[in-house]
C-alpha cells in the first residue's frame, strides 16, 4: 500500500536539505510515540519490557538517525528513479516506519497486521497533508526546536542520574578500618561441565585453574535455578528461587535486603557492570543498593537497540548474513565489562568497594573475538553460534549440528578465562587483589541436547545448575582447597557478609564458612524453575513448575502435575542419562529427598 498522486499536492521533487529536515522532525516524533507505546506496555501488559533509563530520548536520536540515513538513500537513487525523491513518498514512508515501530512494542497485535494498519494510517496522513506540502512549514519552524527537546531530556536523566548517585554515596555508612574490597564476577551461561579446571577434556579454563589455587574450589555448586533472574537475586538477597518473586515477566521486589544495601550500610561504595542487559539490569530489581549501575550504556549499538524499529531490523536474518553481523546488537563484551569496571575502580578513592560483574560472551549467540571462535572447533564440523534459534524445535539434530554448537560454546569460554587472566594482572598490579574478596561463579549452565533441549530455563538436569564456585581472599582464605560437599549459590550473599565484616549475615541462605572448615553444610541443596508456556511440549518445563533436591549422591526431580520424578544417582551417572524411579536402587535414596514443589509458585506472578 503506497502513497499515490494526492490531489492539490505539490508533488515536484525536493531537495535534500528539507528532506533531511523532514526526516529528523518525523524520527524523533516516532521515537517518542515508541517511548510512549513502551510506557502504555510496561502499565498495561507487564512490568519488564527490556528498556533502559535513558530510553525516553535515545529512541528519538536512533529513529531520527534512521529516517536521515534513508532520506540520504531516497535522494541518491532519485539521480537514477526521480519518483523516489516524492515528498510524499518520503512522508508515507517516515509515518509508516513510525507506526509500525510503536505498534511493534505490543506483540499480541500481529506483525502483518501492524504493517497493513501502519501502512493505512500512513497513508491517510500523506493525504490529509496534501502530499506533505501543508507539513513543510512547521518542520521547518520546528524541528531545530525538538533536537534541542531531546539534547536537553538527555542532559538533565544523565544529570539526575548524576545527582542520585552522588546522594547514594553520601547516605553510605562509615567503613571499619582494613575493611576488604568484595568482588562478585558472574560467568552468565557457563557450566562447570565444560570448564577443565572441574576436569573438562578440553583446556577451555588454564587462567582459572591457576588461579583458583589462590582459594576454595566447590566443586559441586548449584544454581538456584536454571535461568538468570531468579539465580542472579538469589545471589542478591540469599533466598531460594522458590521464594522470590521473580519469573520471567516480572521483577525481583523489595522484600528482602540485598547484599548491596547491607554492605552500603556498612560503609562500603558499589558498582555493577552487566552485559546481560536483558535480565540482570535495573529494570528487573537486581540494581537495588548500588551505588553506581551500568546496565544499557550509550552505545551507538544499544542506543539502536532502544528502539523498536532497530530490533526489527536487527532481527532480519538476510540483512545480518549480508553485514557479516550474527551477534546481538550493543553487545558487551568481556573486555568492555572490565574495562568499565577499572575505570571505575580508578576514580574511587577511601572506601572499600563491592563490585558485581556479569560477563555474557558464553551465552547465546556463542560469538567470541577472533582467534577464539577456532579455539575448539572440529575439524570439517561447522560451528553454530546461533543453535537456539535455528535447531531450537528440531528433536534429533545431527551429531555435528551439536558438536558444532559445543565447539562455539567452548571457545567463548576460552575467551572469557583470557579476560579474566587480564583483569586479575590488572588488580595485581594496582594492588588490590590481597586485600580483595573474590568470588567467581556462574548463574547457570546450558544443553546440549543431553536430555533433549537446547539452552536453558527449560529443565533442572545437572547440566543447566551444576555451575563453578570459587572464593579468594589472599590474606584469610586457605589456598589450594577443594569442597566437595554440595552447596547452594544462595549461601553466597551470606558468606561474603560474614568475611567482609565478621558479622553475623542479616542475609538469609547460610555461611559456606561451616562447610570448608568442617562445621556441617546443607544436607539437602535445592534448584527449581517455573513453567514457562509457549516453548515446545516436550521440554521438561512446559509441564509444570519444577524442583530438584540433591542428597549426596542422590538427585530427584519433581514436576508439578507429573506423579511420577525423576531419581538419579549422580555419582555413578553424572549425565543423568538413569533414571531410577521405581527400580530396586531406588530403595537406597535417603527418605528426606523430598523435591516439594509447592512452593515454587507465587500467586498472581504473570508469565509471558
Amino acid at each position: 500500500m503506497t502513497p499515490q498522486r494526492i490531489e492539490g499536492s505539490d508533488e515536484r521533487p525536493f531537495g535534500l536539505p528539507d528532506l533531511l529536515r523532514l526526516a529528523v522532525w518525523c524520527g524523533i516524533l516516532a521515537g517518542f510515540c515508541d517511548a510512549a507505546a513502551l510506557s502504555l506496555r510496561r502499565v498495561l501488559v507487564e512490568p519488564i519490557v527490556f528498556a533502559g533509563p535513558h530510553t525516553i530520548w535515545t529512541i528519538a536520536v536512533a529513529d531520527a538517525a534512521l529516517f536521515a540515513a534513508i532520506a540520504i538513500g531516497l535522494w541518491s537513487a532519485g539521480w537514477l528513479v526521480p519518483f523516489l525523491r516524492r515528498r510524499s513518498l518520503a512522508l508515507w514512508g517516515f509515518c509508516f516506519l513510525g507506526l509500525f515501530g510503536a505498534l511493534y512494542n505490543f506483540p499480541s497485535v500481529h506483525r502483518v497486521a501492524a504493517l497493513l494498519l501502519s501502512a493505512g494510517l500512513a497513508l491517510q496522513i500523506v493525504r490529509a497533508s496534501a502530499g506533505g506540502a501543508r507539513l513543510m512549514r512547521p518542520v521547518r519552524r520546528s524541528t531545530g526546536w525538538l533536537a534541542a527537546v531531546t539534547l536537553l531530556l538527555a542532559l538533565g536523566m544523565m544529570g539526575r542520574a548524576a545527582l542520585v548517585e552522588r546522594r547514594a554515596v553520601r547516605r553510605l555508612g562509615i567503613p571499619a578500618a582494613g575493611a576488604p574490597n568484595v568482588l562478585l564476577l558472574v560467568l552468565d551461561t557457563v557450566r562447570a561441565l565444560n570448564l577443565s579446571l572441574y576436569g573438562y577434556h578440553r583446556e577451555t579454563t588454564p587462567v582459572l585453574a591457576r588461579w583458583a589455587r589462590s582459594g576454595i574450589t566447590f566443586s559441586r555448586a548449584m544454581a538456584p535455578a536454571p535461568w538468570t533472574l531468579p539465580s542472579h537475586a538469589s545471589l542478591m538477597t540469599g533466598r531460594q528461587a522458590h521464594e522470590l518473586s521473580t519469573d520471567w515477566m516480572v521483577p525481583l521486589d523489595e522484600r528482602d535486603s540485598t547484599l548491596a544495601e547491607v554492605l552500603g550500610r556498612r560503609g562500603w561504595i558499589s558498582a555493577g557492570f552487566v552485559a546481560n542487559t536483558d535480565y540482570a539490569s535495573a529494570e528487573v530489581g537486581l540494581a537495588r543498593g548500588f551505588t553506581h549501575y551500568e546496565d544499557y550504556t550509550l552505545s551507538p549499538g544499544q542506543m539502536a537497540r532502544s528502539s523498536s524499529l532497530g530490533r526489527a531490523i536487527a532481527r532480519i536474518r538476510p540483512l545480518r548474513r549480508l553485514i557479516g553481523s550474527e551477534d546481538n546488537l550493543g553487545r558487551k563484551t568481556a573486555r568492555d565489562i572490565s574495562g568499565a569496571f577499572l575505570s571505575w575502580v580508578d576514580r574511587e578513592h577511601g572506601r572499600p568497594f563491592f563490585a558485581f560483574l556479569n560477563y555474557y560472551d558464553a551465552h547465546r549467540p556463542y560469538l567470541p573475538p577472533a582467534p577464539w571462535p577456532d579455539r575448539f572447533r572440529t575439524p570439517g564440523v561447522e560451528l553454530n553460534p546461533r543453535i537456539r534459534k535455528e535447531h531450537g524445535e528440531d528433536r534429533n539434530p545431527p551429531a555435528e549440528v551439536i558438536q558444532g554448537a559445543i565447539d562455539a560454546y567452548d571457545g567463548s569460554i576460552a575467551y572469557l578465562d583470557h579476560e579474566l587472566g587480564l583483569l586479575f594482572a590488572e588488580l595485581a598490579r594496582r594492588g588490590l587483589l590481597e586485600n580483595t574478596i573474590v568470588v567467581l561463579t556462574s548463574d547457570h549452565g546450558e544443553e546440549f541436547m543431553e536430555h533433549a533441549v537446547w539452552d536453558h530455563g527449560n529443565s533442572l538436569y545437572l547440566n543447566s545448575v551444576h555451575v563453578p564456585l570459587i572464593l579468594s581472599w589472599p590474606a584469610r582464605l586457605p589456598a589450594d582447597s577443594v569442597v566437595p560437599t554440595p552447596v547452594s549459590l544462595a549461601a553466597v550473599p551470606g558468606t561474603i557478609v560474614a568475611l567482609a565484616t565478621g558479622e553475623v549475615s542479616p542475609l538469609p541462605g547460610g555461611n559456606l564458612a561451616t562447610v570448608w572448615e568442617g562445621r556441617g553444610g546443607e544436607r539437602e541443596v535445592q534448584s527449581s524453575v517455573r513453567r514457562v508456556p509457549r516453548q515446545p511440549e516436550w521440554y521438561p518445563v512446559s509441564a509444570g513448575d519444577m524442583t530438584a533436591s540433591l542428597v549426596w549422591p542422590w538427585r530427584l526431580i519433581r514436576t508439578r502435575g507429573i506423579e511420577r520424578p525423576e531419581l538419579f544417582r549422580v555419582d555413578t551417572d553424572p549425565m543423568e542419562r538413569h533414571d531410577l524411579t521405581g527400580t530396586p536402587a531406588a530403595a537406597l535414596a535417603p527418605p528426606g529427598l523430598t523435591g516439594a514443589v509447592s512452593s515454587t509458585t507465587q500467586p498472581g506472578a504473570p508469565v509471558p
